[in-house]
């Protein structure tokens, strides 16, 4: 921490009184508000920094997603207020505070309780539906949602090539065109906060330049302070200063995500080359230099870097920084940034090649993802041209957005396998013993499968429909209360059209839902089909009892039901039972956004250790699984069920409708022994599969017996690197439940 919770409590003060005199107009408060916030979040430089840019978020403030998470406040957006840790402050010092500061942090408190905007969400969503959707996976049901504005890419190649000095004369010249207004006023002044922020670490860099004792210190701050200097007005000139011209941005914006990296740094790290201002080590060093900032503020679940794909402006530099950024990470091996490659037929083998090296070392990066397989199908999900879909990214857990050209926020979760609990219950959340869902029936009428099959829909239909009304006023709530300066700025095509970005400016208005347990639920429906419909092993009666008694004393029927045809063995029959509960659940999130006005709202496969959470609330399962054990994970096989080998398994993840969804993950985790000593047929098999329909791959190369091996000896294995799905973590940081999802994946030998 580095100030006090008295000063935090002090900032509430000053910063609830600006909001509330500048209340009259969103557009100037918003900038006052940031100028005021910016003055006071950012903290001071040290001696082992390179880049310049850390932050320690108020008690009050504006954001578009506090600090990523915060077990208190939740996932927070716009004006926020850590109400929790906010008492705590106030008891701590309550000697220290005079009876003034007292009486008007009552008055803040009162306030703010009402005043966050997320409170505002809650009583537009109450006002439509009765009642507030359930936070977190801890409540009944098949879903959850949370407010907050993650993942947007901005256009960081705008900011580079124009400059705070060029944004303001774009800025002037839509004015002259549109005709002034305070929308534009403000963003003016939110440049100029960024202007003050980097004139105040320039300060401290020279202050540090001439106090530090190494000599090289000394130049290194001395060098930070002239980038800080040139980059208040001018675009950039040096690899140095892009990249501190972009953190300083994202960092104060608390941006979460960092686009397409080699592209917009790549020429003027190759002209530093050439120039001889730099050498390919020195930009290693100011790289883990951000990367350490990374570290900081540990942003796991999103924090992503883009290398690579098409679409980019200047591909040959871009690749030669793409290798550099590769072996920060490789040099850095933590759990961000999350270093992602897009793979394109014909690209540079070298940059491929590097990127199976490094994950060769067990980083867990870079993820790999498809740009043959993606964008035509970015092209007719989102209806774009083939240039705007070349500017896909994945961003958070592997969600897609445009860069600089849309929003995306995935808010809600939603999970298909407690749908099918609950429709075999007649709307009881049998784990929980609370009646939530829709009552579709007694089982004794669900004498067909189609029958059960819409029984499993109908629980999820009021679902997806509502989640998407709750994204679309996540999105009217928050621009209704604030322009989003930092977004707006850098988004088409908010400065063109003088509007905000969700008052009408950004280009598309888009949002996905994360959904859980597709491919559990659809091992469960093959098996319940083939053994309770098809081969009447069983009546449906017969099965639910078994599975409410967690298949205990039904060892054979168990069997049975494990033995059923599964996803990740190309097995037609399975997959065929996953591509359709995937792309029925695509269709009905995407009839739903429509209706709620959304422009794309589309589903997402992914996992943010949801699988094993979830899992932990889900009664025993016709796939076999127990009760409260994970479920499958993202796009991947029900735990263990992949038996046939990779090439069966990466055919069955190649089969889903990939203009259904905007994002999918799929967990392979080879031996070190495989994947190091047969690199180039295992990237032949990785490319395959790329090429026809693959969408991406999260390698992990660790072997079972290490993961077994840190459960029992945690102290051994500190650096132990493992995927969840989305994101990567510390195996030995993770839950119980999480730690034993991951063992019981199957892992890729020879």
């Amino acid at each position: 921490m580095f100030k006090s919770n008295l000063e935090k409590l002090r900032n509430a003060i000053a910063f609830t009184r600006i909001y509330k005199e500048n209340s009259d107009d969103i557009y100037i408060r918003e900038a006052k508000c940031l100028d005021f916030q910016l003055r006071h979040i950012l903290v001071p430089l040290d001696e082992n920094d390179g880049i310049a840019g850390r932050y320690e978020h108020d008690f009050a403030g504006f954001t578009s997603q506090v600090g990523g998470y915060s077990a208190q406040i939740g996932c927070c957006y716009t004006y926020y207020f850590d109400e929790f840790d906010f008492l705590l402050a106030m008891r701590e010092y309550e000697d220290q505070l005079t009876e003034a500061e007292k009486s008007e942090l009552a008055t803040v408190h009162m306030f703010w309780h009402e005043e966050t905007t997320a409170r505002k969400l809650d009583i537009a969503f109450a006002k439509r539906y009765g009642y507030v959707p359930p936070k977190g996976y801890q409540g009944a049901g098949a879903g959850n949602c949370d407010c907050r504005v993650a993942g947007t890419n901005l256009d960081f190649e705008k900011l580079i090539a124009l400059g705070f000095d060029g944004l303001d004369r774009e800025i002037d010249a839509a004015a002259e065109k549109n005709g002034a207004s305070s929308f534009y006023t403000a963003l003016k002044m939110w440049i100029e906060s960024l202007r003050g922020a980097c004139a105040r670490y320039r300060a401290q860099a020279i202050a540090l330049s001439e106090s530090v004792q190494s000599e090289p210190a000394r130049r290194r701050f001395a060098a930070l302070a002239d980038a800080l200097l040139a980059i208040q007005h001018n675009p950039p000139k040096t690899f140095l200063e892009g990249v501190q011209l972009m953190w300083i941005y994202s960092v104060s914006s608390d941006l979460m995500n960092y686009s397409r990296m080699d592209d917009y740094l790549g020429g003027l790290y190759v002209a530093d080359l050439e120039a001889g201002r730099i050498t390919e080590e020195d930009a290693v060093q100011i790289i883990l230099a951000l990367y350490k900032h990374f570290k900081e503020i540990n942003k796991i679940h999103d924090c992503r870097v883009i290398i690579g794909g098409l679409g980019r402006r200047r591909p040959e530099a871009a690749d030669r920084l793409a290798i550099v950024i590769m072996e920060a990470s490789r040099r850095f091996r933590e759990v961000v940034p999350q270093l992602t490659l897009r793979y394109y037929s014909g690209m540079d083998e070298a940059v491929f090649q590097k990127a199976m090296e490094v994950n060769a070392e067990g980083t867990t990066f870079p993820i790999i993802y498809s740009d043959d397989t993606n964008i035509p199908a970015i092209e007719k999900v989102y209806g774009v041209s083939r240039e705007e879909a070349e500017q896909y990214v994945p961003f958070g857990c592997g969600e897609y957005v445009l860069v600089g050209r849309s929003v995306g926020t995935p808010n809600n979760g939603i999970n298909a396998l407690k749908a099918l609990e609950i429709a075999l219950h007649n709307g009881l959340d049998k784990f929980q013993n609370v009646r939530c869902g829709v009552q579709t029936g007694p089982l004794s009428t669900l004498d067909t499968f189609e029958k059960l099959y819409d029984a499993v829909l109908a629980q999820l239909r009021p679902i997806i429909e509502q989640f998407a009304v709750h994204k679309y006023l996540n999105y009217a709530v928050a621009g209704e209360n604030a322009p989003y300066l930092h977004l707006s700025l850098l988004l088409d095509d908010c400065i063109a059209r003088g509007k905000p970005v969700f008052e009408g400016g950004v280009r598309y208005l888009n949002a996905s839902s994360e959904m859980f347990g597709i491919i559990s639920c659809a091992d469960s429906l093959t098996a319940i089909k083939t053994l309770v419909y098809e081969q009447k092993r069983m009546t449906l009666e017969e099965l639910v009892h078994i599975l409410d008694c967690d298949f205990e004393g039904y060892d054979a029927e168990r069997k049975l039901c494990l033995d059923a045809p599964k996803y990740g063995n190309d097995d037609d029959a399975a997959d065929a039972m996953a591509a359709r509960l995937f792309t029925d659940l695509a269709d009905l999130t995407i009839e739903a956004g429509k209706a709620a006005g959304l422009d794309h709202y589309n589903i997402v496969s992914v996992n943010n250790s949801m699988s094993a959470e979830w899992g932990s609330l889900c009664e025993a399962s016709a796939c076999g699984r127990k009760r409260g054990s994970a479920m499958a994970n993202g796009n991947g096989p029900s735990i263990g069920a992949d038996k046939n080998g990779i090439t069966a398994l990466l055919n069955s993840m190649s089969k889903f409708d990939n203009t259904k969804h905007v994002g999918v993950i799929n967990n392979v985790r080879f031996t070190k022994e495989l994947f190091s000593g047969s690199m180039d047929k295992v990237g032949a098999v990785l490319k395959a599969f790329y090429e026809n329909g693959g969408v991406q791959t999260n390698l992990c190369v660790v072997g079972r017996d290490d993961l077994e091996n840190a459960m029992v000896h945690p102290e051994n294995y500190q650096n132990l690197l493992v995927r969840i799905g989305g994101f990567s973590a510390r195996f030995v940081t993770l839950t119980p439940v999480v730690q034993r999802e991951i063992i019981e994946r199957t892992t890729y030998g020879a």
